[in-house]
């Protein structure tokens, strides 16, 4: 009688060893793939951010700003007060640091307060906004460093009505 379905332990032990190589072999790959997935989502987000600020910014501006003085100051502090939470930024100094941030830059492109014939003003707005961002880890093939986010936005609105 023949047993040929019961495999000898050494044959048992083998397989075993060989799992834990193939684990070690593919265990890299994986845990880099994870790491990649988490820096899009991380910049992706934060990129989300940047644009949305940036359009409020624009609009706010062009909606209730009286100059291009004050419409910079609205604008730095609107995308700085919706970027609290995103890696990169970084507060200002005095008494509301999250209004007057130094990462990211905000610039307002420009601004014109024009009269119409009717006696009602249109409001345009033009705003950017950069932001350095780092990876979690470093990746072979892609640039290491910051990478720079960027968005702008131009919003134009008819005041008075």
């Amino acid at each position: 009688m023949k047993f040929s379905h019961i495999k000898p332990a050494r044959w048992r032990r083998s397989s075993r060893g060989q799992s834990l190589v193939e684990l070690a072999l593919i265990l890299p790959f994986l845990l880099g793939f994870a790491g990649a997935a988490t820096d899009f989502a991380r910049g992706y987000q934060a990129w989300l951010t940047i644009e949305s600020g940036v359009r409020n910014a624009a609009e706010y501006v062009a909606t209730n700003s009286a100059n291009s003085t004050v419409g910079a100051t609205d604008a730095r502090r609107v995308v700085c007060l919706e970027a609290t939470r995103i890696p990169g930024f970084t507060p200002g100094t005095g008494a509301l640091p999250n209004e007057t941030c130094t990462a990211p830059t905000v610039s307002l492109v420009s601004f014109g307060l024009t009269t119409l014939a009717a006696g009602d003003t249109q409001g345009t707005a033009h705003v950017r906004a950069t932001l350095g961002f780092d990876t979690l880890l470093p990746y072979p093939f892609l640039p290491t460093g910051d990478w720079t986010l960027s968005a702008d936005a131009t919003y134009s609105v008819l005041r008075g009505r």
